[in-house]
């Protein structure tokens, strides 16, 4: 598939929500996968499935229990309802806790929808460049995440070093920056300049 088919394949909205009491915002990505709610289950929520698309991951994985990424985040499993909702908390360095949800949906013919919403308690002028930043970052997780469920082994490395990985990360930006102007979140420009300064994190610019 080309680099636009795989941004194509994922639709992505961003919305205010309310953490723990506090005002905050959420990007939300959906993509439509050819597995079952129990494969693509398995496949987020189990440490052999999880390190296959994504990081190695230890802790107590159950509802109540904890979890942590291999060099990343870690936190609190809220709520893991088997092939429906899994809820954690998403803590990273000294940021404040974020919140990730994941909603599984039957979409017909052996196809399942994910729906992935992270949230942070950002207001104001810190929504675009939160938005664009986790909005790019999970958009080759996904990816990767279908080309497991497809029985492909994904190459990590592929996404660190390839010029086709760096034209999606280009057009990545450029969908989330989109879906921020589509919903009037922030003034266009103050969007191009967040969208500048997450493209050259991502590419090390």
């Amino acid at each position: 598939m080309s680099i636009t088919d795989w941004i194509a394949e994922t639709t992505r909205d961003a919305k205010s929500r309310t953490l723990s009491g506090a005002p905050g915002y959420a990007a939300v990505a959906r993509r439509t996968y050819g597995a079952s709610p129990e494969e693509v289950w398995a496949a987020v929520t189990t440490p052999e499935g999880i390190a296959q698309w994504f990081l190695p991951v230890s802790g107590d994985l159950r509802e109540s229990g904890t979890f942590q990424l291999e060099g990343h985040a870690g936190g609190d499993i809220l709520e893991c309802a088997p092939l429906r909702r899994l809820h954690l908390t998403w803590v990273f360095g000294d940021a404040p806790a974020n919140e990730v949800v994941v909603t599984l949906s039957p979409a017909g013919d052996g196809r399942t929808t994910l729906e992935l919403e992270h949230a942070a308690p950002v207001e104001g002028d810190e929504v675009p460049g939160f938005v664009l930043a986790v909005g790019a970052g999970w958009d080759p997780a996904l990816v990767a995440l279908g080309q497991r469920l497809s029985g492909e082994v994904p190459d990590k490395q592929w996404w660190f070093e390839s010029a086709e990985a760096r034209q999606f990360t280009r057009e990545s930006v450029r969908a989330w920056a989109d879906v921020l102007n589509r919903r009037q979140i922030a003034n266009p420009n103050a969007v191009a300049k967040d969208a500048d300064e997450t493209l050259a994190f991502y590419l090390g610019e």
